[in-house]
Formats: structure tokens, sequence, C-alpha cells
């Protein structure tokens, strides 16, 4: 019995130990604070709520805010419109317009593209969120031959452009990486990514808002982008942070950034939950500031805590129990 004993204190203590490595890397940044001071920042700033871009737009509602869609789809038509309206709807629990949907499904090409490669990636999102049928496998054939033979995908265009749309892409292809070219293709982005990646652990010209596009990117497909090769970029992305909570483009810079504050909102979402609200949207087909399953883990570790500590005092009471009815036998035993 004492061996058994001894042996579940053991267990006990390295399970304790094997924690905390995972809790000493979650708090180099913690991101659940970070989101929360970013949406104390719009509270108080209610002029801010415009969602002029869709990762703006889908991070506030992610964060529970009620935005116009109106700013987001002026100046768009063709499957760019089709898909932000599936999008945004999602966003909000409004189910797919059916015949958006259908229009959507029909304006697919026969090399599988909806148009340019980021009208590709926005609408494969939007059709995945929708639950519609389409021919996936001939967008995703799409998504990588636009592959470069260096990793990066889209034309050889800017460092930061290259950048951002192979952070799309590989968002776009997550659902998809159980395929062994798709894995393949997204294995080597990821080196790109790494190869290109500054000293500092910037991209490009140092930009928070391409800084925040590639952290969310790579939480999407399972990178941990707190520890590893990637450890610089969430301790960094914290630096551009104004008192107020908003964010800058640059670190010299002294002005917040309305793109840089959402993107990085969004980067944070994705680093606290593992799903940026484009995953999200793909996966469960709405957004939410609030699901049960985002805390199961916790709750189930706090449970195997509490039962360990209980486990352990028992043994600890039981113990001393034991050791004052011996001396009371030796007591006995001396007085007889």
């Amino acid at each position: 019995m004492k061996q058994i004993k001894k042996n579940a204190i053991l267990c006990f203590a390295a399970l304790i130990l094997l924690l905390l490595p995972v809790y000493s890397a979650a708090e180099s940044v913690n991101a659940a604070y970070e989101t929360k001071t970013i949406e104390n920042y719009y509270i108080a700033n209610g002029d801010k709520l415009d969602g002029h871009i869709l990762n703006e737009y889908l991070a506030l509602v992610y964060s529970g805010f009620t935005v116009s869609q109106s700013p987001y789809l002026q100046n768009r038509e063709g499957a760019d419109l089709l898909s932000a309206e599936i999008l945004l709807n999602a966003a909000n629990g409004i189910a797919a317009d059916e015949n958006k949907v259908s229009s959507l499904v029909s304006l697919q090409n026969d090399d599988g593209s909806f148009g340019s490669l980021e009208d590709t990636c926005h609408a494969m999102i939007a059709l995945k969120a929708a639950k519609a049928v389409f021919s996936s496998e001939n967008a995703v054939k799409f998504i990588l031959s636009c592959q470069n033979e260096d990793g990066f995908f889209g034309e050889d265009a800017s460092d930061m452009e290259k950048i951002e749309t192979s952070a799309l892409a590989l968002t776009a292809l997550e659902p998809y990486t159980g395929l062994t070219e798709v894995y393949n293709c997204v294995k080597k982005a990821v080196e790109w990514l790494n190869s290109v990646q500054n000293e500092d652990g910037s991209f490009a010209d140092g930009s928070a808002s391409t800084l925040a596009k590639v952290i969310a990117s790579l939480s999407d497909i399972g990178e941990i982008t707190n520890s590893g090769i990637w450890k610089k970029m969430p301790e960094l992305l914290a630096e551009y942070k104004n008192s107020d909570g908003s964010y800058r483009k640059y670190i010299s810079d002294t002005e917040a950034d309305p793109e840089s504050t959402a993107e990085v909102l969004c980067a944070f979402h994705s680093i606290a939950s593992g799903s940026s609200p484009l995953k999200k949207l793909m996966h469960e087909g709405k957004l939410s500031s609030f699901e049960f399953t985002d805390i199961l883990p916790f709750l189930i570790l706090y449970g195997v805590i509490l039962l360990g500590s209980i486990a352990f005092w028992i043994f600890i009471l039981t113990k001393k129990k034991n050791e004052r009815t011996l001396d009371e036998a030796k007591k006995a035993y001396e007085l007889s």
C-alpha cells in the first residue's frame, strides 16, 4: 500500500513538472490580455468600428462588437463582392443567401480559380463557411500552381505582397493539409517565410500589419508562434502597442494605425485560440466571442490538478493518522 501511495505522489509531481514548461511558454506574451487591451481601445473609441478591411471587420465581430458592413463592401464586384457578403453574414451568424452562394460557385473558372489568387482564397473560405458544394479540388490545384519555386505564393512582387499573399494562401489551404501535395507545398512556404524573416522577428519592411498576418496564418496551420523559430514574433508585436491599446504601423511611429491595430487583434485572437477568424469561419461557419470548447482544456486541467491535490492531502492526513496509531501502540506495549 505504501508503495502505491508513493507512486501516486511521484506521478502527481511529474504532472506538475510537465505542465510548468507549457505555462512558462504561454506566458511570454499573454495573448488574451493583449486582445482585451485592444478591445478596450475600441470600446473607448466607438468611432473606430468601421470595418474598412476584412480582417478588421471579422476581428471586431469575433470580439463581440457590432460593425457596419457598408464600408468594406463598397467598390467591390463579382466574386470579390459575393465572397465578402457571405463571410460578413457568416461572421454575424446569418445563414448564407443561397442565390449568392450559387452565383459565387458559378463564377469558378475552368482552372479552378475565382479570378486572382486573393479572390480565389477568399471565395474558397466563404464557400467553406457556407458549407457549399464547389470544385474545391480544382481551387486547391490553382492555389498550388501559384506557388513559386522559392516557396511563396503569387507573383514576384514586393516582399510585403509576397509575404501577405502567402499568409492568406496558407489559411485557405489549411483544411486540405491532410493531402500530401498540399502538405508539402505548405511546408515549403513555411520554410520560405522562415528564410525571409528579419533578424528581429519582423518581415519585409517591419510593419506590424505584415507581422500580424504571418502570425495568424502560421497559427492556423498549427505552427506554435510563441516558441522555437517563431518565438520572437509575439514579443515583437507587443512592442508596437501604444498606451491606449492601439498599434502603430512601425515601431518608430507615434500615431496609431487602424489597419495594424485590426490585424494585431486578429493575430492575438489566433494565438489565444489557435484559429484566426477566417479559419474559424471555414470550420464552424460562424464567429463567437465565447465558446465553451475554448475553455474546456483549462477546465480539464483544473479538474486534474484539483483531484491530484485532494488525493495528496488524503494521503498526508491518512499517513499522520497511521503514525499516531503506531505511537499509541508502542506506548501501550511499554505499559504492559
